[in-house]
């Protein structure tokens, strides 16, 4: 009987191993921290390929983590964040940046 329960506590154990050494590596996860200095809110949108994706709202004076979507990294390794004032003009742009997944990006929004 003794046999039967370590054998069997073996087998359990060896099947576990086998289970966890076969899981992928999560993705590491890319994040964007804007900090908006400003009154107004912002509608923050990224900018790849001619395309524009929202990817949420910052109100004014405060801040907000935005994860970026594996697809958006990965697919383009130069992003460019745009961001649009509610209630207010025109549509300010950053500078093209170079971000790979992982990365923690921080934009700063200065007051007017």
């Amino acid at each position: 009987m003794r046999g039967v329960l370590l054998a069997l506590a073996m087998l359990s154990g060896a099947c576990g191993h086998a289970a966890r050494s076969g899981m992928p590596e999560p993705l590491p996860v890319t994040t964007l921290l804007v900090r908006n200095q400003n009154f107004l809110d912002m509608d923050v949108f990224v900018l790849r390929y001619g395309q524009r994706i929202r990817l949420g709202m910052v109100t004014g004076l405060s801040t907000q983590l935005f994860t970026l979507r594996d697809d958006i990294v990965r697919s383009s390794p130069e992003l460019r964040f745009e961001l649009h004032p509610i209630g207010g003009r025109g549509n300010p742009r950053t500078e093209t940046i170079s971000v790979q997944p992982g990365d923690e990006v921080e934009l700063t929004i200065p007051p007017l």
